[in-house]
């Protein structure tokens, strides 16, 4: 099921594994162990009666605890809902269930080949044509599980699979619901939650997912878009040292531009639209479904060949396709639109939900109605300049015959006025971190009562209205040994340090010696007189 099968089998002889021969409810029997990881582990087996190799998903019986007390309710959640998809790039769910001594199990198809994650340290990065073919594939697969309400939120390259599929190198599997979000379910008050912990992973999730906001299919789009960038330029937009910090840089900071990721690459302006649309801020500026991202991947490659060879934008060939179909008048070549865009994409001539129009749009069918349709953009084009070239030559024999006196002469039509495109509106900040240090280390913060630090150093991460810059929170510091310290800050201020206080020892009493009092001595006896009577 991964790159390191054997490797992963060759681990499991190490030690004794108790599911390794075991008969999983009479029907699948663990032979060896494929991979492993925090949550459990994958095995590969073989289904009875029908002798099908399959491999089954385990989960760790010490992973659930205190700490993810939904986990159960979370796995069932993923194999019923994966156990409904049947699109090819999506991994299919053979069965699920628990056992009578608590083993909770998942079997799904036995997946030789690699992950995208692999692919791409591989490869450094990938051609555009191999980018666009990868991602309609998971546009595909997503699709079908949009259509039945269901949310993936953890689509990364881990979670995407590449196989051989007869003569296809690239054939995609989705895997991995384990953070699925029924749609459906959240409207009947049956939603999974989890206070205070981030659903997802940091460089793949989206703003609103990361300020905890509602999440739908556009939440998955700007993951996509997010795979689609590193698998451009080999690397992620935001890569941080830390998780914090990298959630920070997809709600506030611009995307990079790929070329100053990475200067190698040849990317056209229709990969880099379609990638910066899919990764705006704002959800209601993406892509609205993946049939949208489809068919804008649909453009890449074809429309983009057609452009460089004709040296014509879209609307340029669309002005000059429509001026010849004039009766009367020759070619009306009309200036194209500005480049808009967050990349500055081709937006000349008409745009529909944000992709530019393609040039076999442009060119009349009747020109080349024998022809596919990049090529019948390419001879409508030649024609179309053909044509233009021998209308001029007769306006020139027409004039040096008649010339045309300036009188009558029509005036050029006068220069469009330059059309001044608002600067973007800077997005404010909602999401902010505070750096807390302390002397010495290993101090616990608390707010309001709230143990929001267990350990300093550490970063306390701030959203909504606790982001607010004029906003004080009052801190308390307490370590064994020294003083609690309480102090007042903002989450505008500088990384705020704290210097704890010993609490002295107390003094040793050490107890004062008491001279010993000399040993008593009997009186001494009376002599003389009566001595010998006792009254």
């Amino acid at each position: 099921m991964s790159d390191g099968a054997s490797a992963a089998v060759s681990k499991a002889s190490i030690g004794p594994d108790p599911l390794i021969g075991r008969l999983i409810n009479e029907r699948f029997k663990i032979s060896a162990l494929i991979a492993r990881g925090g949550m459990g582990k994958v095995y590969r087996a073989e289904q009875a009666p029908l002798g099908r190799v399959c491999a089954v998903k385990v989960l760790n019986p010490s992973y659930a605890g205190d700490h993810d007390p939904e986990f159960h309710r979370r796995f069932f959640l993923e194999a019923s809902v994966a156990a409904k998809l049947t699109h090819p790039n999506t991994v299919t769910i053979f069965d699920y269930g628990r056992t009578e001594d608590d083993v909770y199990y998942m079997a799904m198809e036995y997946l030789e080949g690699h992950t995208l994650h692999r692919a791409i340290r591989n490869a450094g990065h990938f051609p555009e044509e191999r980018v666009a073919h990868v991602a309609r594939q998971i546009c595909r697969a997503l699709r079908e599980a949009h259509s039945l309400g269901v949310i993936h939120r953890d689509l990364k390259p881990a979670n995407i699979f590449l196989v051989e599929h007869g003569d296809e190198t690239d054939f995609v599997k989705v895997l991995d619901f384990g953070l699925v979000k029924n749609v459906a379910a959240e409207t009947k008050g049956d939603e999974l939650t989890q206070t205070g912990l981030f659903m997802g992973s940091p460089k793949y999730m989206a703003p609103e997912q990361v300020r905890g906001d509602r999440v739908d299919a556009r939440t998955d789009i700007y993951a996509l878009g997010v795979i689609m960038y590193e698998m451009l330029t080999g690397k992620v937009p935001f890569d941080r040292p830390n998780s914090v910090n990298i959630l920070m840089a997809h709600v506030n900071e611009d995307v990079p531009p790929m070329r100053q990721m990475n200067p190698n690459i040849q990317v056209s302006p229709l990969i880099e639209d379609a990638v910066a649309r899919c990764m705006a801020k704002d959800p209601d500026n993406r892509f609205r479904s993946m049939d949208e991202v489809l068919g804008a991947l649909k453009r890449v490659g074809g429309g983009a060949l057609t452009q460089t060879i004709t040296g014509l934008e879209t609307g340029e060939l669309r002005a000059l396709t429509d001026g010849l179909s004039k009766s009367g008048s020759g070619p009306q070549v009309v200036p194209p639109s500005t480049p808009s865009g967050p990349l500055g994409g081709y937006t000349a001539g008409t745009r529909t939900s944000g992709i530019p129009v393609p040039i076999v749009e442009s060119a009349p069918s009747s020109l080349a109605p024998d022809l596919p349709p990049v090529r019948r953009g390419l001879r409508g084009a030649w024609i179309a300049t053909l044509l233009a070239a021998f209308a001029a030559v007769g306006m020139l024999g027409y004039s040096a015959v008649h010339p045309v006196s300036s009188a009558t002469r029509t005036p050029p039509p006068a220069a469009p006025a330059a059309v001044t495109t608002p600067a973007p509106r800077p997005v404010a900040p909602v999401l902010v971190s505070l750096r807390i240090v302390t002397e010495p280390d290993g101090a616990t913060v608390k707010e309001d009562g709230v143990e929001v630090c267990t350990s300093t150093p550490c970063d306390i991460l701030y959203k909504g209205p606790d982001a607010d810059p004029t906003r004080v929170h009052k801190l308390t510091f307490s370590r064994s040994g020294y003083r609690p310290e309480s102090k007042d800050v903002k989450v505008g201020d500088a990384p705020l340090a704290v210097k704890l206080t010993k609490v002295p020892d107390a003094p040793r009493v050490v107890p004062v010696a008491r001279p010993e009092a000399p040993p008593a001595t009997a009186p001494p006896v009376p002599t003389g007189y009566k001595t010998d009577i006792p009254y």
